[in-house]
């Protein structure tokens, strides 16, 4: 007989799956194939810069007793994408789930963004992450079974003032989303996206006195963590949310600017 925890393993864990995960050597990317790595999936990791963190975060991993395969892929070019899920197929047979964690994210004033600084935007934020998504279908879909997870951002959703090349190209991913949720649901595969909100970085493109401005307009009264995002694509990826399709899952800590 199987007892509570079995079957919340069951429908909460990641054993035998195989994720592709993009933007692996960034913190939040990182902490996703972190996440997914315990809870037993085999993780392709795409990086595109960064190996020395996408070496420790291979240590990290099979330090846990898991497994991570390292895939240096440029999603900003029509290739790189295919590439990606391809290692994934030819080493493992399959794809399961899809975190579309890369991305470009620059503070420039909507009248100082040029054609090219948008199209750079373009490529990374929606042309690569539709892209990895598209490549990840074709192996769910004759598996009849999938998840994938696309990067939005809060700024996609309500605007951010000093982003709004960003916020654009990450706001088009909600209705891409939901239209193909509609034609590949009868498949078993869902697609959502995860807007994370104000996260702590190593690095963050605002100075202290907007950081504390920040805080007064968020619930929760403080930054959120890359483990707090990974834990909302991980329930995404598993199979307890097979009836979550086409949405976006902010995480934001109640914030409301």
């Amino acid at each position: 007989m199987s007892t509570v925890t079995d079957r919340a393993t069951e429908r909460l864990g990641q054993s035998g799956r195989v994720v592709v995960v993009s933007g692996a050597s960034g913190q939040i990317g990182g902490a996703c194939a972190l996440e997914l790595a315990a809870l037993g999936a085999t993780v392709v990791a795409g990086y595109h810069s960064g190996e020395q963190a996408i070496r420790k975060l291979r240590e990290q991993v099979e330090g846990q007793g898991g497994t991570l395969v390292p895939v240096a892929a440029d999603l900003s070019e029509p290739e790189g994408a295919d590439a990606l899920v391809a290692a994934a197929v030819e080493r493992f047979g399959r794809v399961d789930g899809c975190v579309a964690a890369a991305g470009l994210r620059t503070r420039r004033l909507a009248m100082a963004t040029d054609a090219r600084s948008l199209e750079k935007l373009l490529r990374v934020n929606l042309a690569g992450s539709v892209g990895l998504a598209k490549a990840c279908l074709k192996p769910m879909m004759r598996a009849r079974y999938g998840r994938i997870v696309l990067f939005g951002s809060r700024a996609g959703t309500s605007g951010l003032p000093g982003h709004s090349a960003y916020a654009a190209t990450k706001g088009a991913l909600q209705p891409w989303a939901a239209s193909v949720a509609g034609e590949v649901g009868k498949h078993g595969i869902t697609v959502n996206v995860v807007a994370p909100g104000a996260i702590r970085a190593e690095v963050m493109d605002f100075s202290e006195a907007e950081r504390d401005l920040v805080l007064q307009f968020i619930g929760a009264g403080r930054l959120g963590e890359p483990e707090e995002v990974a834990a909302a694509v991980s329930f995404l990826l598993s199979p307890s949310a097979s009836y979550v399709n086409g949405n976006t899952l902010v995480v934001d800590g109640g914030a409301r600017f």
